[in-house]
């Protein structure tokens, strides 16, 4: 089912709603884990990299999942909730044990924690999630750019970066997870300048 629901995304969210175009893939090497760390802008953000990924959880908004019929099916493709407005530690846990239910296991985190409308909040707003998974779990963060707010049927570009390699023993210093995880935000905003300028 994961093959067809693949396919399936591809062609409507990346040819058809979407014209996406990925710049960085070759860093991409599928036989390994990741954190998985774009920007985020809009509903569609996920779609662009599900079609790429094998053995992907992604952490979502527990909003999506108020309703039965899409709760079930998200946590079929292993989407699970966090809940934003509490540090919400259960999550966490579950973040952590998805990146060993294979060899290649991969984990999809916004880490500016929902849909970023504001300019003003760019490269300033990052939750800490991410990078204290990756210190815990010692799986690199993959960063990712996203065009951002793209209107429908517009050309969207993904761009991959280089990983981001966080230390474990900084696991339990809260001001270096804070230290990183600025530093990861940043690196993820600086990808826009592989984008091709408009002529």
């Amino acid at each position: 089912m994961f093959k067809y629901m693949k396919a399936f995304i591809n062609i409507l969210c990346c040819h058809i709603l979407f014209r996406v175009k990925y710049i960085g893939l070759e860093k991409v090497d599928n036989s390994k884990k990741y954190i998985i760390c774009p920007n985020h802008s809009n509903i569609f953000d996920p779609t662009y990299i599900f079609p790429l990924m094998d053995n992907l959880s992604i952490m979502a908004k527990v909003e999506i999942f108020k309703y039965k019929i899409f709760a079930k099916l998200f946590t079929r493709y292993r989407v699970f909730p966090v809940n934003r407005k509490i540090r919400d530690v259960e999550s966490t846990l579950h973040a952590i044990e998805c990146l060993s239910y294979e060899e290649n296991s991969k984990l999809l985190i916004f880490p500016e924690g929902g849909i970023l409308k504001n300019e003003e909040d760019l490269r300033h707003k990052v939750k800490n999630g991410a990078v204290y998974i990756s210190a815990e779990t010692g799986v690199e963060i993959l960063p990712v750019f996203i065009t951002r707010r793209p209107h429908l049927f517009q050309k969207v570009y993904v761009v991959f970066g280089d990983t981001i390699k966080v230390p474990t023993e900084i696991k339990d210093d809260r001001p270096k997870i804070r230290e990183y995880s600025k530093k990861m935000i940043n690196t993820i905003y600086d990808l826009q300048d592989e984008i091709p300028k408009k002529r």
